[in-house]
């Protein structure tokens, strides 16, 4: 077998195939190992229905933050078509693209693993660290979109959790929601206790891996663990809020921010890949517009993201469109290119809101507002001074997060459902809430199929 990865330098990625390489060949050098990890984060990056379209567009469409928009606009991969109505099912290339990036990155990321487990290089544990926290965030995705929320059914099944030790061609069952989230946490906690704080925001650091065992911590509503890990993130000095509206604007036009402490990158050689996540500006395309309740969480005035996020329809000055993705460093809008914009996995703002939240149900409501006002101190807002924190912590986090997928990920947790304007609704713990398993793995594999599918 070869390994089919790309290139990558500390800034940003190339395009230089590596599929000519063999394993054994490879991994000799600390070089080859850096090589075959920044060609899984190429791979990450490299299909337009993985994580530069999908990771974002499919649960923003299966939420209550957007609504449907111009009827003639269109996305890239067409989200708003076929997923935002609600009638997806096991045929979707949305949904089936996901799926294949994913499991294919794992399985460059597993023969990563097995070679650095073995190696005697001097940097092998650093790699191996690297390597399986990827692993872990890969499988941690595909549960958030396959499998219903651990909070509501820890024995339901979720996806197939493929280790090092897996066979490429070997067929695997799907683990239950609780087994996948142990494996996801013992790979990050291996992995945090060799990790190395060397790396770059275009790769995961030790930060990075406490940043994402804070969320998982989070998202099983383990508070008690998800405190020290979000505040061990945030002692890396590399990585501070904004407290501007530049650089709030600089962040998401630009992808220049200490902000980001992971993203998957693109470049000018990338343009026309992903700049039109929820909408496309350049080709006057608005096929979502955003919720009015949304809209009505954020004081306009003096809230520095909204002018951001958000940018008036010119087909309807009273909707607002989605703006946050639509970035500008590679736009070329006179050849009609909306360009290239990074992917942001994580950012300093969530630990914040994890901390509010988790202080909150620790029962530390004192510790729980400091959080949450320094957050929104940040964003230009005054402290919180009103009487229901537990709310406000969860609008501050749709305030912040909105558009990066969590909204999809909160109402799951919090077993929330909800209605549109237009009706279209997903009740509490509707098994749409759980993707179907692509029709292709099912005939490939045999997987059990999820439940109304």
């Amino acid at each position: 077998m070869t390994l089919m990865m790309t290139g990558c330098s500390d800034a940003i990625l190339n395009k230089e195939p590596l599929s000519e390489i063999s394993p054994e060949t490879l991994f000799q050098t600390e070089s080859g190992f850096r090589s075959a990890l920044d060609g899984v984060y190429g791979l990450m990056q490299n299909d337009l229905l993985g994580y530069n379209f999908c990771i974002y567009s499919i649960p923003e469409a299966i939420n209550d933050d957007i609504i449907s928009g111009d009827p003639y606009g269109f996305t890239f991969e067409n989200s708003h078509a076929d997923i935002y109505p609600l009638t997806y099912d096991a045929e979707e290339f949305q949904i089936e693209g996901f799926w294949r990036v994913s499991y294919e990155a794992i399985n460059n990321a597993n023969t990563i693993i097995k070679s650095a487990r073995k190696s005697n290089l001097e940097n092998a544990p650093a790699f191996l660290a690297e390597a399986l926290a990827v692993r872990a965030l890969l499988h941690y995705n595909l549960y958030r979109f396959f499998a219903p929320a651990y909070t509501s059914n820890q024995a339901a099944l979720a996806i197939p959790y493929r280790f090092e030790t897996t066979a490429l061609l070997d067929i695997t069952p799907r683990n239950t929601t609780k087994e996948v989230i142990d494996f996801v946490l013992a790979d990050l906690l291996e992995a945090e206790s060799m990790a190395v704080n060397e790396n770059n925001s275009y790769r995961i650091s030790k930060t990075a891996i406490q940043a994402l065992l804070a969320r998982v911590y989070h998202e099983t509503s383990n508070f008690e663990k998800a405190i020290p890990y979000a505040l061990n993130a945030l002692t890396d000095g590399r990585y501070v809020l904004d407290t501007d509206a530049a650089s709030i604007e600089s962040q998401w036009r630009q992808d220049a921010s200490d902000e980001i402490i992971f993203r998957i990158r693109f470049d000018a050689s990338d343009n026309g890949q992903n700049a039109a996540l929820l909408s496309i500006p350049i080709f006057f395309s608005f096929p979502y517009y955003v919720s009015d309740d949304l809209i009505a969480l954020y004081d306009q005035d003096v809230d520095i993201r909204f002018d951001t996020y958000f940018e008036p329809s010119p087909m309807d000055p009273t909707k607002y469109y989605p703006e946050k993705h639509v970035g500008l460093r590679t736009t070329d809008a006179g050849n009609y290119n909306p360009g290239a914009t990074d992917i942001k996995l994580i950012r300093v703002p969530e630990l914040y809101l994890i901390l509010a939240e988790s202080y909150l149900e620790e029962g530390d409501s004192a510790l729980a507002l400091g959080y949450l006002n320094t957050l929104r101190n940040a964003r230009g807002l005054d402290d919180y001074q009103g009487a229901d924190l537990a709310k406000e912590i969860l609008d501050e986090r749709r305030r912040e997060l909105a558009f990066e997928g969590f909204r999809f990920t909160d109402l799951k947790r919090l077993q929330l459902g909800f209605t549109r304007p237009d009706g279209s609704s997903l009740s509490v713990n509707d098994p749409r809430f759980a993707l179907p398993i692509p029709q292709l793995e099912i005939d490939r594999s045999g997987l059990e199929q999820n439940t109304g599918y």
